[in-house]
């Protein structure tokens, strides 16, 4: 951080007409507030750096804040002086955008190839955590290595007593309660300890039900205790006007295409599930063709292809057909990032099947989602529990930042960056 403070102090002395002591001091308390205002928004920690839209979105975020706050700190401080901090503060403001980024991917790459690999015994049996363990190797890029498994407390002591540099992975807390003072004894002697669900969040950014049940008290005391923000709601207001005004002639444009495509209506009509698991009318520009036998099939998602319109592959490929959803976000039956809104009748079969799926509804259904970015159009149990998964991931860490980098994501699909989801 003190040379991220150097470097901008760097910048703004070659860019200044000329330097006082006045202006010095200016400068640090803005490049301090600047550089912890990234910091506040986890721009400096490895999660955030493992992506590069959430390194531009802390980065541009805590500039702009940490500018505008070390700003008013030298104004309340030194009185108003429009030659200082009109045009240095924006080019630095700029500056730190486009250039730490950069320097943080690049201090990324130089942290992983420096981090040694993590040997690990995993209390709990290969059976059951074997494959998803296999899935953080993978994502790990060799960092995590699981070289052991101990089932049983005579497997575990077994390994403890030659335990050396490795790692403790706890999966099974059954196991893990009976030998939790052998396992603290070592944790004094050094031996690193974590729990199997801030690895697989970590490296997973989803928190597999099989995990979730293991750890229920945990995570149904989290999920029961999840506040609404106010300060989300606000940014629901401010972008679904916007926004809303933008999609006016796109909605106007594919409602004449649609009518010329298929007739009408132009507008789908459907009740939803939303907040705390109240219904709400939810639209969508009609992508379908209206077909009573196929929507009242056994699975009407499954028989989507065979319904889509001409008109319709443009509108769910671009999501066009999603704009009308930006009144549900002003009416506040909707948010602009959530877990997407379900119909009732498939909102209560898959409560009664994949546990925790009603902790989905604890949040606002979204426009876009975390789920919806990293996985595909669901159909089948299996597909819904993957889902479900990424929308626990996203109920657990859900934050301005997290909803800037999604919403960043969706616009990639918007412009054909990528498929629709």
């Amino acid at each position: 951080m003190a040379f991220l403070v150097m470097l901008l102090f760097l910048f703004q002395y070659l860019y200044a007409d000329r330097l006082t002591i006045y202006r010095t001091i200016q400068f640090l308390i803005t490049d301090i507030s600047l550089v912890s205002f990234i910091f506040i928004f986890h721009g400096f920690e490895l999660n955030t750096l493992k992506s590069k839209n959430a390194v531009l979105i802390s980065t541009v975020l805590g500039s702009f804040l940490g500018v505008l706050v070390g700003m008013f700190f030298t104004i309340l401080i030194f009185g108003a002086n429009r030659d200082v901090y009109r045009h240095e503060f924006i080019a630095t403001t700029i500056a730190a955008s486009l250039a730490i980024p950069i320097l943080s991917l690049l201090y990324y790459r130089i942290v992983i190839s420096k981090i040694p690999s993590l040997h690990c015994i995993v209390i709990g049996d290969k059976s059951i955590y074997g494959s998803l363990l296999a899935e953080v190797e993978e994502s790990a890029q060799g960092k995590i290595l699981i070289e052991q498994w101990a089932s049983s407390v005579e497997q575990a002591r077994g390994l403890f007593k030659d335990i050396s540099h490795k790692v403790i992975i706890i999966a099974n807390l059954q196991l893990f309660r009976e030998l939790s003072l052998e396992v603290y004894e070592l944790e004094k002697k050094g031996v690193q300890k974590f729990y199997i669900t801030e690895v697989v969040e970590d490296w997973l950014y989803r928190i597999p039900l099989t995990i979730a049940e293991e750890y229920r008290d945990y995570y149904e005391i989290f999920f029961n205790q999840t506040p609404i923000s106010q300060e989300k709601r606000i940014m629901d207001i401010v972008f679904g006007l916007v926004m809303g005004i933008i999609a006016i002639p796109f909605i106007l444009l594919f409602g004449i295409l649609v009518v010329l495509n298929s007739g009408f209506p132009v507008i789908f009509k459907q009740k939803r599930v939303g907040l705390y698991e109240e219904p709400f009318m939810f639209y969508k520009i009609r992508s379908l063709k209206e077909d009573k036998q196929l929507e009242n099939s056994g699975n009407p998602n499954g028989t989507i292809t065979q319904r889509l319109t001409f008109v319709g592959k443009i509108l769910r490929k671009t999501r066009i057909d999603e704009f009308p959803q930006f009144m549900n976000i002003l009416n506040g039956t909707m948010s602009v990032v959530g877990p997407r809104p379900e119909m009732g009748i498939y909102h209560d079969k898959w409560k009664e099947t994949i546990p925790f799926y009603g902790f989905r509804n604890m949040v606002r259904p979204g426009l876009t989602g975390w789920a919806q970015i990293n996985y595909g159009h669901t159909t089948t149990l299996e597909e819904y529990i993957r889902k479900t998964e990424y929308d626990l991931y996203y109920v657990k860490h859900k934050s301005l930042s997290f909803d800037i980098q999604i919403i960043m994501k969706t616009f990639e699909t918007f412009l054909g960056m990528k498929g629709g989801r």
